[in-house]
């Protein structure tokens, strides 16, 4: 039999003058097969153009009849299995490796043994593994739809069940996931929106400036960093609800800010160990894992619902949360999307600052040259400034906060060249695509420069060979909602800490990336702070 690749029908429909005003159909059996589809007559850069229609009846008949015996084929091509124990899969494995923590290593392993592509059972979960830049827009974009479903915690899951309430943006699926999110991208993603969040990011940073400033003066390490960070995230984002009256509020809010910071960090050890275990099993044998974990779910729902209504007492018209308000979220809804969005603060721009802190320790060079290029800059160009973005988009190539992004398939596809059935779960490796030689020179570098453009032409990088590998925000229209405040969150506080210290870190060495359901660092980083002579 002749194989057909999606490449060479490329060529052979160019040749014939086949352009966007045509349209084929594919079938197999007598269905008609859709958006999965699309890549057999798209350009190698082109994102997701509409189907073409093809009149020429002898040509949709030849493609249709290729595509059948393609697909037929990749439809008996399984993907490649790692080899575990019945019911508990590779846990084993895992353990040895390091257990959950190291789940970034082992799945990088098992891409090595296996290839892009295959299918694992990890304790009760069962997923096809992908590492592939070219299949990731594939998977979050072009097959998700207008709703797509996401893997969630069974912990959390279960909570949610048997405590009987329903929650926010992260939970919420279908139609009544898509009515909010359109509307909070109007909020959160509309054009210009950065203008919004410059106050409280700049005010957050400063703040957290001023205090570290102190143990700068007396040349010691930063106490507690990690805690003061997740502080510092959750500021951020009770401020922006709260608006320009947050300077009036942030001293009776500051023991709230206090406690969230603390629970917060306990919720997310708790889930990452149930992670491991089925979690009714937990709830059953009532393990303290279990009793631990709904405690900590429990105080922080509990203080964040009773701060919701502080907050819209205490908020002028020129804040988010008046913002949603006004757009028609109201009463329950609008206390169950804020709950989550504070409870998701709390972890991921704080982790990343701790590692974009890490990293700049080790390069005195790159901060020296940030400090000369951002010093007499104003808020709005700071913002723009490249290096200073490339800066922590670098850091989360190499240290995602999420180093997986997860997917259930709407539809039967073929992902890598494999057949993977509708309904199974899609594990994204951010960890390792953003490591692999493949996608970037030098993949285990702290380079943020590798993002500039080359002189040659705008669509190439100095030391990025597939963009598409680093996507820490997601893509597609279930991306994360708060991106760009998380954006400006980082710019504006990494600029206002270059500005006023020279970075360092004694610990440096020891610090390895491991997982606690996002990516942290195996111990606390001993941070030192040197005042620049301005």
């Amino acid at each position: 039999e002749m194989h057909t690749t999606p490449r060479t029908l490329r060529r052979f429909a160019r040749s014939m003058n086949f352009r966007n005003d045509f349209n084929v159909s594919f079938t197999k059996r007598g269905t008609i097969l859709g958006s999965d589809l699309r890549f057999l007559l798209l350009n190698d850069n082109d994102a997701a153009p509409p189907l073409w229609n093809v009149a020429n009846q002898g040509l949709s008949s030849v493609l249709s009849r290729t595509f059948a015996q393609d697909f037929g084929t990749s439809a008996r091509k399984e993907p490649p299995e790692s080899r575990g124990l019945p019911l508990l899969g590779s846990v084993l494995s895992l353990t040895i490796s390091g257990g959950a923590k190291k789940l970034h290593e082992y799945v990088d392993n098992k891409h090595q043994e296996l290839g892009p592509v295959f299918r694992d059972q990890i304790g009760p979960i069962e997923a096809v593994f992908v590492n592939s830049p070219a299949e990731y827009r594939k998977v979050l974009a072009d097959l998700a739809g207008n709703t797509p479903r996401h893997f969630l915690p069974e912990s959390w899951m279960l909570y949610n069940e048997i405590r009987v309430q329903n929650r926010g943006l992260l939970f919420m699926e279908g139609e009544e996931w898509w009515h909010y999110r359109k509307i909070l991208n109007k909020v959160m993603l509309k054009p210009g929106p950065k203008i919004f969040f410059y106050g409280p990011c700049q005010e957050a940073a400063e703040n957290l400036t001023k205090e570290w400033q102190r143990y700068c003066r007396i040349g010691c390490v930063i106490p507690n960093l990690e805690h003061r960070l997740y502080q510092w995230s959750i500021e951020v984002m009770l401020a922006a609800m709260i608006g320009s009256r947050w300077h009036v509020c942030e001293p009776r809010l500051r023991c709230d800010i206090e406690d969230l910071a603390t629970i917060l960090h306990q919720i997310f050890t708790y889930t990452s160990r149930l992670s491991m275990i089925p979690a009714k099993l937990a709830m059953k044998l009532r393990l303290p894992v279990w009793n631990k974990f709904v405690q900590a779910a429990d105080e922080v729902l509990d203080k964040v619902r009773k701060l919701v209504p502080e907050m819209v007492r205490l908020s002028d018209n020129d804040g988010l949360l008046q913002t949603i308000l006004n757009n028609g979220i109201r009463g329950d809804e609008a206390v169950r999307i804020i709950c989550d969005f504070v409870i998701a603060a709390g972890d991921t721009t704080s982790i990343t600052m701790q590692w974009a802190l890490l990293l700049l320790s080790s390069h005195p060079e790159l901060q020296d040259r940030l400090f000369n290029e951002i010093k007499d800059l104003p808020l709005e160009d700071l913002l723009q400034h490249q290096l200073l973005r490339y800066t922590w988009k670098e850091t989360l190539r190499l240290h995602p906060v999420a180093p997986f992004l997860t997917r259930y398939l709407p539809v039967d596809s073929i992902i890598g060249g494999y057949f993977v059935p509708k309904g199974d779960l899609i594990i994204l490796s951010l960890y390792s695509s953003g490591r692999d030689e493949n996608n970037f020179l030098r993949p285990n570098e702290f380079w943020p420069e590798r993002w500039f453009r080359t002189e040659k032409d705008s669509f190439t990088y100095r030391g990025v060979k597939d963009a598409r590998a680093s996507v820490p925000f997601a893509v597609g229209v279930r991306n994360c909602i708060g991106q760009r405040l998380a954006e400006t969150q980082l710019s504006l506080t990494l600029a206002q800490l270059i500005k006023n210290f020279k970075i360092q870190c004694e610990n440096r060495d020891r610090i390895k990336m491991i997982l606690r359901m996002v990516s942290v660092p195996s111990e606390s980083i001993k941070l030192k702070l040197i005042d620049r002579e301005i």
